[in-house]
């Protein structure tokens, strides 16, 4: 990637490098300090969600870098949301990292400058805006119209991280995980997993899941093939 040249190069040149090891909460709707940042993801895996009355954790979203994220909240603070639509927006939702992830952090002071003095930033922020709002959109419609294999497939190409040349599903994505995630069983999950294995379009590695053929990953999603 380039740093200097790149699309994100805003962050590299006014962001703070970090390395946040997984299972690590980078940004929580009572924490001041983590609601006056926001990061370029540039590798990794952070999950956007909830933890229930319980504490029972509620996945949402996957996000994989690189991206820009935790940024909403500074941008309805910046826009007087309250204003326009005229009530309170309320967050209550967390993003942890899910695998080692690399960012770059930008502080909210830095944030709200570049917004009034760099058109390109603006751009960059819309799009991101933009891009975020459609995946939430398209999550929500696949998780009502499609059935559970299609879904397991979609989360597989969505989630794998690249490592010494493989691309394997992180450890902290468990079958009871992906289970939470998609609303069903793990004993499902476990039953497709298996099919998708003997078709060869993933493998068990060390007791990792491995990505050997995305294209027919693809052709499953495409064709809606439901594993029974």
């Amino acid at each position: 990637m380039e740093k200097k040249n790149g699309l994100f190069e805003s962050f590299f040149t006014h962001g703070e490098p970090i390395t946040v090891e997984k299972n690590q909460i980078i940004y929580a709707p009572d924490n001041d300090m983590q609601m006056n940042s926001l990061y370029f993801l540039e590798s990794g895996l952070v999950a956007l969600m909830s933890y229930s009355r319980s504490g029972e954790e509620r996945v949402y979203l996957y996000m994989k870098g690189p991206r820009i994220i935790s940024f909403m909240s500074l941008l309805l603070n910046v826009t007087n949301i309250q204003e326009i639509i005229g009530n309170t927006v309320s967050n209550q939702l967390f993003q942890m990292t899910k695998t080692r992830c690399v960012l770059y952090r930008m502080q909210g002071s830095i944030f709200r400058t570049l917004l009034d003095k760099d058109l390109n930033f603006n751009r960059l922020i819309l799009q991101a805006t933009a891009a975020n709002f459609i995946e939430v959109l398209n999550h929500f419609q696949q998780a009502l119209e499609e059935n559970a294999s299609v879904r397991l497939c979609r989360l597989l190409l969505d989630s794998y991280v690249v490592k010494d040349g493989k691309k394997i599903l992180p450890k902290t994505m468990s079958f009871l995980e992906m289970s939470r995630y998609l609303g069903t069983h793990p004993v499902t999950v476990s039953r497709i997993v298996a099919v998708l294995k003997k078709d060869g379009c993933i493998s068990k590695e060390q007791g990792l899941v491995v990505i050997q053929d995305e294209s027919k990953l693809m052709q499953l999603i495409e064709n809606d093939i439901d594993i029974k």
